[in-house]
């Protein structure tokens, strides 16, 4: 039986949702150029192997787009909505919320709303505050909405595929940075939609997400290589909601000391969620307190991201703090 081959984080996401929609007739997409033009790649072949009526081109209207998703799911269809940047959710925050997010409560249990939305987030465009924007803290505090984060390849198929199989609405945050990193997709997870540990290492853990939690990767392994070597393991925490807050407190307890990544401001995203979650331990549980790398309280600058988001050098640097 021959190796599992490797897949970019793109195709990754590009085959679970081919393979939805192949397994399910009443999974459509909506989007912006995601017919014949498929800007992002992701939905390239769609429409040739779907047909129109599956893969639709629609106006700019992204709350429109979700308006549609969620009466669809009403329907027992599943939309899985491209918006062409994620600083654009704003522009559909509200139905993403109130139509989509609400419709559960709302109707007492009597109808469900799984939906995806997939949007870019990060360094791809540089276009600073207006189109790189990570903006999971803006839905953090949402009930019946499912955010994730993928770190690689196959964190990222098998997290869409697995939200495909939940019955509420999914944002789905894919940090175009990564998007040629590959690796094996490896076999179905026992507990898919669980975090995972990227590296493993006893000194310390790093919590993160996303592009963070590969940088975080990166990190390690240089300090595990450098003249005062130092084993760290990673985390990757995948869905940044709901936390897996069984695997946090488990690595957190195993190491006693944990950095907790993220590339937004410090107020927001899952870091204050998490050292509020480990804050439950007892004392005796951490060797030292929590640390939190975020960037600082400002918006992106425009082409100069690097000088203010977290970095390989800037988390190894905040682990040899943790650990001196």
């Amino acid at each position: 039986m021959g190796a599992d081959p490797a897949v970019t984080y793109k195709d990754a996401i590009a085959r679970a949702l081919r393979e939805a929609m192949a397994a399910d007739p009443r999974v459509f997409v909506l989007g912006q150029d995601v017919g014949k033009f498929s800007i992002g790649g992701v939905t390239k072949g769609l429409i040739e192997e779907f047909g129109a009526a599956r893969v639709r081109d629609c106006p700019i209207s992204e709350s429109a787009m979700v308006g549609i998703g969620a009466g669809a799911a009403m329907n027992g269809y599943t939309a899985v909505i491209e918006i062409a940047y994620a600083d654009i959710l704003a522009v559909a925050f509200s139905s993403i919320v109130h139509s989509a997010a609400k419709l559960n409560y709302a109707t007492n249990g009597q109808l469900r709303c799984p939906l995806i939305v997939r949007a870019p987030i990060n360094r791809f465009s540089r276009h600073g505050p207006m189109g790189t924007e990570v903006t999971l803290s803006w839905f953090m505090n949402v009930p019946d909405l499912d955010i994730a984060m993928p770190a690689d390849a196959a964190e990222a198929y098998w997290l869409l595929r697995h939200a495909f199989a939940r019955p509420v609405p999914t944002i789905f945050l894919e940090d175009r940075s990564l998007n040629a990193s590959s690796g094996p997709l490896g076999a179905k997870p026992k507990a898919p939609g669980r975090a995972r540990t990227l590296r493993p290492g006893r000194d310390a853990v790093v919590i993160a997400a996303g592009r963070m939690a590969a940088l975080a990767r990166d990190a390690a392994d240089a300090m595990a290589a450098s003249k005062t070597p130092a084993d760290v393991r990673v985390l990757s925490l995948g869905r940044v909601k709901p936390l897996d807050r069984e695997a946090i407190l488990e690595a957190a307890r195993a190491a006693g000391r944990v950095l907790v990544v993220q590339e937004e401001p410090p107020l927001g995203g899952y870091g204050p969620a998490i050292q509020s979650l480990l804050d439950t331990l007892p004392a005796s549980a951490l060797k030292r307190q929590p640390a939190l790398l975020a960037r600082p309280e400002t918006f992106l600058p425009y082409n100069r991201e690097e000088d203010v988001l977290p970095s390989a050098e800037t988390i190894a640097a905040a682990l040899r703090e943790l650990l001196a």
